[in-house]
């Protein structure tokens, strides 16, 4: 065997590692087709001083961004959506919230989120928030208080 056969023969086994490191590294850098959006409904009010054991972790948060005594969770709410595809979700009040999830680069999540009471727009946004993040909303008034949505995506 000659050294220019040598080296013909390990071209095709070196070509295929190479292309399969470049085809992993597309694919770890595409980013995810779906996102998992979780909406947490709080009603803050100034009735009492109690915040529901399931927000303490929150606690600092929540009473550095609003000025309320009393917080207690009403609901949590979870789906995963599609890039593109619309989830609804309910709301107190007869008012719910659209999100859609956008195409965003490496870490980051991009949300559009529409509120909506009745046929009226209440709000539309989008948030950019990295994957794991939550954003603090404070939304309309409940008969109790008002309400404040925690919106968070993986």
């Amino acid at each position: 065997m000659t050294r220019r056969d040598t080296r013909t023969g390990l071209l095709p086994p070196l070509t295929a590692v190479l292309l399969f490191l470049f085809v992993a590294g597309a694919a770890a850098a595409a980013p995810p087709s779906s996102v998992s959006v979780e909406v947490g409904v709080v009603v803050a009010s100034n009735k009492g001083a109690s915040i529901d054991p399931s927000l303490s972790s929150l606690r600092a948060k929540l009473q550095s961004m609003f000025n309320y005594s009393s917080y207690n969770l009403l609901d949590r709410m979870k789906r995963t959506l599609a890039v593109g595809e619309t989830g609804e979700f309910v709301l107190p009040g007869g008012r719910s919230m659209r999100v859609t999830p956008a195409p965003a680069p490496g870490n980051k999540v991009r949300l559009a989120v529409q509120i909506m009471e009745g046929g009226k727009n209440l709000l539309t946004t989008t948030l950019g928030l990295s994957r794991g993040g939550m954003v603090l909303v404070g939304g309309p008034p409940h008969p109790s208080g008002v309400l404040i949505l925690i919106i968070s995506a993986e």
